[in-house]
């Protein structure tokens, strides 16, 4: 049983207004043949270029960038999983097939400038050229869709456009050509019959020469009349936001100073932005691009929040630093974007953007300086775009990416990404709690459950109970948004997303509801309230380990009373030598070839216990002045279903982010219980320790009673207790009229909640209540299988009992008297 006083009258602030928001990065093909409808995959036919500066030695297969980035390409159809469960071969010229015709990519006779080729076709008589789209052209009986191609010919030919599966032709028209440049044809067309596999085709009935040079088959109706698809943006709608981040996220770097994202390059008409290859495996023709975005944000009736890039490409994936000249054009192309967005018409861009039919300036007033960067690079490049565009447009809000080393980057706020598993969130709902309120706001800009329980119940629940713990620190969390928002589930190269769509359905995961909840039931202020509730010890199975600079000796090492030996190398390799075992270096490792700019000990996992839940480790080991040694508990992943859908973000089992082992590390004579492999966070005191060098000593880890408790030959030294979370949290706001409480429900069990108020409220209230199974999910078959429910209830009073079902979100609104 839980408890939750709350006091109405103790206003504590009021709420964000911008707290809940969109985030939306070019992932999973979410922009072309998703938001974006068009239904023509490389409608520029450009797909298979290599992006500039690249270059292949495997016939395609992947291309190396020239930092040394590896990506696979397959020819321009993109993810080596995409290729292997595409529907039909792949072609030379992604998604465009020929039947008595040939085609081929024109790099001289292009459109206009930007175009990098043609699709030039000798026709035979009867030939035919095809377009399969995004694993199909969809037709709906009824619905009307507008082709459009710009098309050059060698004499007057007349072509037959048709949609169609297999004979049955869903719509049809004729586009007479006549000799001489490129000229714009249109088509709308009319489907007779509802299909899914569709494919479009053009006929030549003669011999001829035809050229393409760019080609577009959308949807007549779009959201609002404004191009982007509408099951998808109500679905957005109905989250309730109030701000959208844009356009990234990674593409916004790229990997090289190419395929870093430029303004410049999404603004004017579609056919004339530049197409660039994304860092997520495929191209875009920048259809959707800054105007559409802002757009967006006006039909929503939300803020647009614009990401630029500073000068550096995506810092993970070999970084490549712009010069001086290449950081100053980027600069150029961000004041151009706000220009965009908010200059008069008077003005270069405001011009532009009245030529594009939105002659009032677009309300821009977030602006984010890089994405997941940091470093001295970053922090450089940061100040000078900042400086810059407070120089213009003093009132933008400006958030940085990380808080620099030791110094805080003068900003307004500053981004926080976190992906990890559910008992993370659950054990963070406290994480800004204790935050500096002296520092930069926070803008939380990208979090999601993405190891165990992906796009389940369990995993929205987690993430819920570390959304209240955003909501009650709304004084300093100002912004927050999921991530990544969408997926075309035929070329999904990340999981999960909130919405999941192919080319004619979509759904929504459990996470969605919860968003959708929080957004609805916000309040005017945080009042002050405490909470009463149980607690839930994170699982630390069996599994002893080692841990310490490579070369560290160690031998005897009892787990139960019963010898144990390395059975796991995590990180270095366990060499034998007589009755000892050195954890030596492995040189194949990837520390070994790229060295860390931190400290990286190695670890080895020894026995087969995966079971125990309390246990003693021992260890004789050796000790050397200035080396770490250790000992420590692993949680361990059996008991736990890892990220496997398709493996587009390879997580082994036993890769080392995926363990959090509590580890009893000595070093210089100080002995400290730490939590985590790479960048350990410290979870006790450090004590000081008498270790004599030159000898072994035993280390022993006891597990029991929710304590880590740790020695040396026998002597106490330091404990701290296991990590765990609350089974329950909440938060309470306030209107003149309402009381609101948000209570998540952790456990696996319900939870009779003891409720008690400073003021009189009706009986009658309404309850948004959202639980299930924890492996309970949606799909394409059952799309509504975890959805939240509106229900009234009775009962409410000064003081009264709710019962949260097992693994919840419920939502109280109170009406006072």
């Amino acid at each position: 049983m839980s408890r939750i006083q709350i006091h109405t009258k103790e206003k504590r602030f009021p709420v964000a207004p911008d707290l809940y928001g969109l985030f939306f990065e070019d992932i999973n093909r979410a922009g072309d043949g998703g938001l974006y409808p068009e239904m023509l995959r490389n409608r520029s036919f450009e797909d298979s270029l290599l992006p500039e500066g690249c270059i292949t030695k495997d016939g395609g297969k992947t291309f190396v960038s020239p930092t040394g980035w590896i990506e696979e390409f397959n020819g321009g159809e993109g993810m080596n999983d995409w290729v292997k469960n595409h529907p039909v071969a792949p072609t030379p010229i992604p998604a465009w097939y020929s039947e008595n015709a040939e085609i081929t990519l024109n790099g001289e006779d292009t459109l206009n400038k930007n175009r990098r080729v043609s699709l030039q076709t000798s026709f035979r008589p009867g030939g035919v050229i095809r377009n399969i789209g995004f694993c199909g052209v969809p037709q709906e009986k009824g619905r009307r869709y507008h082709l459009y191609a710009f098309i050059k010919a060698d004499r007057p030919v007349t072509l037959e456009v048709s949609i169609a599966e297999g004979k049955n032709i869903s719509a049809c028209g004729k586009i007479k050509v006549c000799p001489g440049d490129y000229t714009r044809h249109d088509l709308e067309l009319t489907a007779s019959i509802t299909t899914r596999n569709a494919e479009l085709r053009i006929m030549c009935g003669e011999e001829a020469v035809v050229n393409f040079g760019f080609i577009s088959l959308m949807p007549c109706d779009t959201f609002m009349g404004h191009g982007l698809r509408v099951d998808l943006v109500e679905k957005l709608r109905d989250l309730h936001p109030s701000f959208l981040r844009f356009p990234g996220g990674c593409i916004v770097e790229g990997f090289t100073k190419q395929t870093a994202m430029y303004f410049k390059n999404t603004v004017g008409p579609v056919w004339e932005r530049p197409s660039h290859w994304l860092l997520w495996h495929y191209r875009t023709t920048n259809g959707l691009g800054f105007h559409e975005y802002l757009q967006l944000c006006e039909d929503l009736g939300i803020s647009p929040l614009y990401v630029c890039n500073c000068g550096m490409s995506c810092q993970g994936r070999q970084p490549y630093y712009f010069t001086e000249d290449e950081t100053k054009e980027m600069l150029e192309d961000t004041l151009a974007a706000l220009e965009y967005a908010r200059g008069p018409v008077s003005s270069k861009w405001g011009a532009l953007r009245a030529k594009m039919g939105h002659a009032e300036p677009f309300p821009l007033r977030y602006l984010e300086i890089g994405n997941e960067n940091g470093g001295p690079e970053y922090e450089r490049r940061y100040k000078l775009v900042r400086k810059a565009v407070l120089e213009r447009y003093p009132d933008i809000t400006i958030i940085a990416n990380d808080r620099g080393r030791g110094e805080i980057l003068e900003a307004d706020m500053v981004d926080d990404h976190y992906y990890n598993m559910p008992e993370f969130f659950a054990e963070n709902v406290g994480i800004y709690d204790s935050y500096d309120r002296t520092k930069p706001n926070v803008f939380v800009g990208e979090f999601a459950v993405n190891q165990t329980y992906e796009g389940q119940l369990r995993a929205a629940i987690s993430e819920a109970m570390f959304m209240v713990g955003l909501e009650r620190n709304q004084d300093t969390v100002k912004l927050a948004s999921y991530a990544p928002l969408l997926e075309n589930v035929n070329f999904s190269s990340w999981y999960p997303n909130l919405i999941i769509f192919d080319n004619r359905r979509s759904y929504a995961i459990p996470t969605y509801y919860v968003w959708r909840m929080f957004g609805r039931n916000r309040g005017d202020y945080v009042v002050k309230s405490e909470e009463e509730t149980g607690k839930i010890y994170r699982d630390f199975h069996g599994l002893p380990m080692v841990c310490g600079d490579f070369g560290m000796r160690f031998r005897n090492a009892v787990y139960n009373g019963k010898p144990v030996a390395p059975t796991r190398e995590l990180l270095g390799k366990i060499v034998p030598e007589g009755d000892e075992y050195i954890l030596a270096e492995d040189p194949e490792s990837v520390f070994a070839k790229h060295p860390a700019p931190f400290h990286v000990p190695g670890f080895a996992a020894l026995g087969e216990d995966l079971e125990s839940r309390e246990g003693v480790f021992e260890a004789e080991v050796f000790a050397e002045e200035g080396k770490e040694i250790g000992v420590g508990v692993l949680c361990a992943p059996k008991p736990l279903s890892f990220y496997d859908r398709m493996n587009p973000n390879p997580h082994g089992e036993w890769m080392l982010t995926n363990l959090e082992p509590l580890r009893f590390v000595i070093r210089d004579r100080k002995a400290q219980i730490v939590r985590g492999t790479i960048m350990p966070k410290p979870v006790s005191e450090q004590k000081p320790v008498e270790l004599a060098a030159g000898r072994f000593h035993k280390l022993r880890c006891e597990v029991a009673e929710g304590f880590l408790r740790c020695y040396i030959n026998g002597k106490f030294v330091v404990s701290t207790e296991l990590p765990h979370y609350p089974t329950m949290a909440s938060v309470t706001t306030v209107t003149d009229r309402e009381v609101i409480i948000k209570a998540v429900n952790f456990a696996n069990t319900a939870d009779e909640i003891a409720i008690s108020l400073d003021c009189e409220v009706e009986s009658d209230y309404t309850l948004s209540i959202l639980s299930g199974a924890a492996d309970a999910e949606n799909s394409f078959e059952n799309p509504d299988n975890v959805h939240d429910e509106v229900v009234p209830r009775s009962g409410a009073a000064k003081e009264f009992r709710y019962t949260a079902p097992p693994l919840s979100v419920s939502v109280l609104r109170l009406r006072k008297k």
